[in-house]
């Protein structure tokens, strides 16, 4: 896995993204393989869906791509890695002004990586959860863990 170095340069990069800006979101890499994105002034765009004040189904979807694709790429040491497969679960419509998903990978393989992620309300209430692969393009594959245990 990335250094702590590596890691908050990832996270810089990611959020000057124009992408990132324009959602509103940042993101954070804990030394631990925890991703956090945050978005912490939901506006109207992020809202919708049958005249709610909920979040849109396509921003948690969105949220939930990025945690995934992060908690798997920060294992590639910078090989090409993005999501191959994304399962949503929506559990209760999220309201407030602030979301944050929290996710991480749970096994690293040499060309998969199957992370999993959160999403929590402003109360800390989990309204959403996703699972997830993550490719590993060329190479040598992802960098499984020092401890395969730590993450199983």
């Amino acid at each position: 896995m990335a250094d702590r170095q590596d890691l908050a340069a990832i996270a810089e990069r990611w959020n000057a993204h124009p992408g990132m800006h324009h959602l509103g979101a940042r993101v954070t890499l804990d030394p631990d393989g925890t991703v956090r994105a945050l978005l912490d002034d939901l506006q109207d765009h992020h809202r919708g869906g049958l005249g709610t004040d909920a979040v849109n189904g396509a921003v948690i979807a969105g949220l939930f791509d990025l945690v995934i694709g992060l908690a798997g790429y920060q294992h590639t040491l910078g090989r090409r890695a993005g999501v191959a497969q994304l399962n949503v679960r929506y559990l209760r419509p999220v309201l407030g002004q602030r979301v944050e998903v929290v996710g991480q990978a749970d096994r690293v393989g040499r060309t998969l990586v199957f992370a999993s992620a959160r999403l929590l309300d402003q109360t800390g209430r989990v309204c959403a959860m996703a699972d997830g692969l993550v490719a590993v393009a060329g190479g040598g594959g992802a960098t499984p863990p020092a401890d395969p245990e730590a993450v199983l």
